[in-house]
């Protein structure tokens, strides 16, 4: 077995959507052509009517990071094999039950986007195996960026957001946050905020699934499960200290953990509720990734990897805070890495040693997305048990009461 190519991911897709699985998939062409004139796919997985839920799995971005997609694929292909045949799934030594299978596909939209970078993927994988960006080509007049391992022009996509991408303003000058303004520099943010057609599909796919309530962006090498936020460490206390005011333009970025500690005191605030259930599901993805082949990941706050601007998951659970019909999605990165500590770290290990990665992630997924469900149809037993005749449930409307406004 091999990795699979960029037209075999759109292939392996496309097949999930097949005639006997059309009652309960939905196969999606996305907009925006790439650079290279490429076009990409996306799948949502449900059978129930107006989810109350959803969970949008996203993988590819990274165009090195090759086994993501494969990941995405095998659970997808799990997925709706086992709702159709009414089976259970079973990897490594996790595994979900069949009326799981059956709870997350009544219940959830869950959207997969497994191929966000096709051209970067294609040029990782024949002509240079460090490439990490896209393929957007210099701008007239740039000056020539060197080439190989990696180097060379495009836009890290993961720093394209539309979340404090303009970081020279809001954040602290001395913050090491990692990304760039330079189009040679391997996390360029890009020429403008959302200026890459593989990060507009990205946002346009949300918007078309206001169901989804939680966010999962694939990458690696790290072993991780990171939750919000990516700029700054957490508080749950002053709602005012946010992303969105400008009074704390210049001051971001500089996590306590720097040397010297954080000289202004910066923090991004989360409700308490939400962190509480960042890290329950974070736990729940490290419990069961260990279950499956006894990996250990660590679950933390993103920016406990380092600081970052323009990123997938901040953008995602960011929109509620600015527009509450948007609804919240609890953002969320897993850094998938080698199965057994002999493995050397890589980006794309023998294909041998990615098996029981794919495995475990995707059990990772599975547990999520069936802890999701269980929750959804729990909240939903009991609005329905406690809702006074004629009035709405909180189930039912669109705002989301835990994000502040400030």
């Amino acid at each position: 077995m091999s990795y699979l190519n960029v037209a075999e991911v759109e292939t392996a897709l496309a097949l999930t959507a097949r005639p006997e699985n059309a009652a309960f998939t939905q196969l999606t062409t996305l907009p925006y052509r790439t650079w290279e004139g490429r076009t990409c796919s996306a799948l949502r997985i449900g059978a129930g009517q107006n989810a109350r839920a959803g969970v949008y799995l996203l993988g590819g971005v990274h165009a090195r990071e090759w086994g993501s997609p494969d990941i995405l694929i095998n659970f997808v292909q799990l997925l709706t094999d086992a709702y159709r045949t009414g089976t259970g799934i079973t990897q490594g030594g996790a595994s979900v039950s069949a009326d799981e299978v059956q709870r997350i596909v009544t219940t959830l939209d869950v959207v997969v986007f497994p191929q966000a970078n096709p051209d970067g993927r294609h040029h990782s994988m024949t002509l240079d195996p460090m490439w990490r960006k896209n393929r957007r080509p210099a701008e007239p007049g740039q000056p020539a960026c060197p080439g190989g391992g990696g180097n060379g022009p495009g836009v890290d996509l993961n720093r394209n957001y539309d979340f404090l991408w303009d970081f020279p303003t809001a954040f602290s000058p001395q913050a090491p946050v990692a990304t760039s303004t330079d189009p040679c520099d391997e996390v360029y943010r890009g020429p403008g905020v959302v200026s890459e057609p593989e990060t507009a599909n990205v946002t346009w796919l949300l918007d078309q699934f206001p169901s989804v309530t939680h966010f999962i962006d694939v990458h690696s090498f790290g072993e991780l499960i990171l939750y919000n936020w990516g700029d700054d460490d957490d508080q749950t206390t002053d709602p005012s200290m946010n992303f969105h005011n400008p009074d704390y333009d210049g001051h971001r970025g500089i996590p306590d953990s720097s040397t010297g500690g954080d000289p202004h005191k910066y923090r991004e605030y989360l409700p308490t509720a939400d962190l509480g259930e960042a890290i329950s599901l974070g736990t729940v993805m490290r419990d069961a990734i260990q279950t499956a082949h006894g990996r250990q990941y660590t679950v933390k706050s993103a920016v406990g990897l380092y600081p970052t601007s323009g990123t997938s998951d901040d953008w995602a659970y960011s929109r509620s805070f600015l527009d509450s019909t948007t609804g919240r999605a609890l953002g969320f990165t897993i850094e998938w890495g080698p199965q057994r500590a002999s493995i050397p770290k890589s980006f794309h290990p023998d294909y041998a040693d990615m098996v029981p990665i794919i495995e475990e992630i995707t059990a990772a997924f599975l547990a999520f997305c069936s802890a999701v469900a269980s929750r959804t149809a729990d909240l939903h037993q009991a609005d329905r048990t406690t809702a006074v005749p004629g009035q709405r449930s909180h189930a039912d409307t669109t705002t989301n009461s835990a994000s502040p406004r400030g």
